[in-house]
């Protein structure tokens, strides 16, 4: 089986068990299942790290979780934070330290944490459903516009140190298309009047984007291809969610402002 055909059977099967999750699970198990959703996406960035002390890292991060679950709020990252900070000095030996390296894991954790707030903080309303549900149509198909007009004109390099494959072109192709799907799927919901759609949109997708390239640069930093091997055809998790991570809590965010 080739690997476009994988990567189309995940996909169908990931739409299928995400649309059930979204829309049918009732509290409190929608919540149990995000949980474990960003549990694993944590674990499986800890390992990608290669952190001194995983173990401890990730049985740390269970209890951040769970607190999640109880009651969602930034307070819990920004205690996180701390402790792995002072977790990160307490088991690195000397000239062994690699700042950069601890301060990439926070930097993606904290959007995992950011983007699994604003899935919850909106799954309440049928406005928020809209915003992520749109947030997240634009990033996949920008990643799908991007793919195959960078396959067919792709010619100068969008990032060449960090991610090879993409090309300004199938940037731009995303966009062009992503953005109106996030607007006519904003619109149909009520939750931006057009031109704040139009707006939103724009940097929604951009921050897709600049998700899908942070992840690119901590895989490279590490020397790793995929954060994992869970979906045949995508990697792990976080190579599926790692533009929707920073999508959606931009677009949460923003959109707080703009109501």
């Amino acid at each position: 089986m080739s690997e476009l055909n994988k990567r189309i059977i995940t996909a169908l099967v990931l739409v299928a068990l995400v649309w059930v999750w979204y829309f049918r699970l009732p509290s409190p198990w929608f919540e149990t299942v995000l949980v474990l959703i960003g549990w694993g996406a944590t674990c499986e960035l800890i390992l990608m790290m290669k952190l001194r002390g995983s173990m401890i890292y990730m049985v740390s991060s269970l209890p951040l979780w769970i607190a999640f679950l109880e009651s969602p709020q930034v307070t819990w990252l920004l205690l996180a934070a701390i402790f792995w900070f002072g977790l990160f000095v307490m088991t690195s030996r000397e000239h062994e330290a690699s700042f950069g390296s601890f301060f990439a894991f926070i930097w993606l954790f904290s959007w995992i944490y950011l983007f699994a707030l604003a899935v919850a903080s909106t799954h309440g309303s049928e406005m928020g459903q809209g915003l992520v549900i749109g947030a997240c149509l634009a990033v996949w198909a920008s990643d799908i516009a991007a793919y195959f007009v960078g396959r067919a004109i792709g010619r100068r390099k969008l990032c060449p140190a960090i991610s090879p494959g993409k090309s300004i072109e199938g940037l731009a192709g995303g966009v062009l298309f992503a953005v109106p799907v996030a607007v006519v799927c904003w619109l149909a919901w009520g939750v931006l009047p057009f031109g704040l759609a139009l707006m939103l949109a724009i940097i929604t997708v951009f921050s897709g984007a600049l998700g899908d390239l942070s992840e690119s640069a901590v895989k490279r930093l590490v020397g790793v291809k995929d954060s994992g091997r869970w979906l045949p055809g995508h990697g792990g998790i976080l190579d599926r969610i790692d533009a929707i991570i920073m999508a959606v809590p931009v677009a949460w965010l923003l959109w707080g402002v703009m109501v």
